[in-house]
């Protein structure tokens, strides 16, 4: 009975190599979307010939200069929080887990305004090792907290949601006590606008030596939810591979961060779709969430477009719109269980 029923629920799953194509093919349609749409729109097939064949027109330079990188930096930075998600729900083996829920990415973005006030000449890829810093710290307590099984997922979701929530509250007092420049409270928000190819040439590294990794080590990964023992018996150490997998959290969440301020929700959400599509098989979760994960940044991103038209609401709130309620549910089912 118990192969029987593990079969139907199979049945109930659709094939990774599937989903995958299908969410290929919808990330491809949102980036032309998102290329196409905005304050001065584009016919779609004006703008798919322009990308194809640039003519050094104003439409070419909207499309190659401003619309094209602000897609690419959105596919960089929810590939990064995506897969960051899967890597800590799996190293902490807490399902409500993310970079924003353990308070990294309000760690990475304190460190940054510091330096930012400290030094305002601070710009680009100067901001990245700051993001690392924070991101460590805030990452290297919550996973203390994990491992030292003092506390049950729940309550560790809370503490990391009390974390994140006493660091923003020192980030704003800190920005009203220096009377920040209002691009810094924007782009603590969340937010890809005026992306430019700087920006993604800054993550761009870290997204393909990040997810690279995680990818190569997919299979390992799975260790995690193991006990050392019987790690250790399957030929796997699982110290050395959650090391590996915290300094991926840290390069990947850190460099997100770093460009686009604390986009919450996206590191939480799609592992969460994912592994209820097709299971839970690491390399299969970390190879669709790094395609989910730009999906949903880009499609949100695209929906802050079109509800605040003509101006553009900041993509970081358009997710925490989407993900609260999400997170709520999820707490919820965690609490039932």
């Amino acid at each position: 009975m118990d192969g029987k029923a593990a079969a139907m629920a199979g049945q109930g799953r659709l094939q990774p190599v599937a989903l995958g194509c299908l969410l290929l093919m919808a990330l491809a349609a949102v980036i032309v979307a998102a290329v196409s749409f905005g304050v001065s729109e584009l016919p779609v097939r004006r703008a798919l010939s322009l990308l194809v064949s640039p003519d050094g027109s104003p439409d070419s330079a909207l499309v190659w200069d401003v619309r094209l990188p602000r897609a690419l930096l959105a596919v960089m930075i929810g590939a990064n929080l995506a897969v960051a998600g899967v890597l800590i729900q799996t190293l902490t083996r807490n399902p409500l887990a993310s970079p924003q829920t353990f308070g990294i990415n309000a760690g990475a973005s304190l460190v940054i305004v510091l330096c930012l006030i400290a030094l305002p000449e601070l710009r680009g890829a100067g901001t990245v090792w700051p993001a690392f810093a924070g991101a460590a710290a805030v990452g290297l307590a919550m996973w203390a907290l994990s491992v030292s099984g003092a506390i049950n997922d729940m309550k560790l979701a809370l503490a990391g949601i009390s974390i994140q929530l006493v660091l923003a509250a020192l980030v704003q007092a800190i920005l009203i006590a220096n009377n920040a420049a209002q691009d810094i409270v924007y782009w603590l928000a969340g937010s890809i606008n005026g992306a430019q190819w700087e920006k993604v040439w800054i993550i761009l590294p870290f997204t393909l030596i990040g997810s690279g990794t995680a990818l190569l080590a997919g299979r390992h990964f799975g260790v995690l939810a193991l006990d050392e023992t019987t790690g250790l018996s399957l030929g796997q150490n699982a110290r050395r591979v959650g090391g590996l997998a915290a300094a991926l959290i840290v390069v990947l969440a850190g460099s997100a961060v770093a460009v686009s301020g604390p986009i919450g929700f996206i590191g939480l959400l799609v592992p969460h779709i994912i592994r209820r599509l097709v299971g839970g098989d690491q390399l299969t979760l970390i190879a669709l969430s790094a395609i989910a994960g730009p999906l949903l940044l880009n499609a949100a991103d695209l929906l802050g477009r079109v509800a605040a038209y003509p101006r553009e609401m900041p993509v970081g709130i358009v997710t925490a719109l989407i993900g609260a309620p999400a997170f709520l549910l999820i707490l919820w089912r965690q609490r039932v269980r």
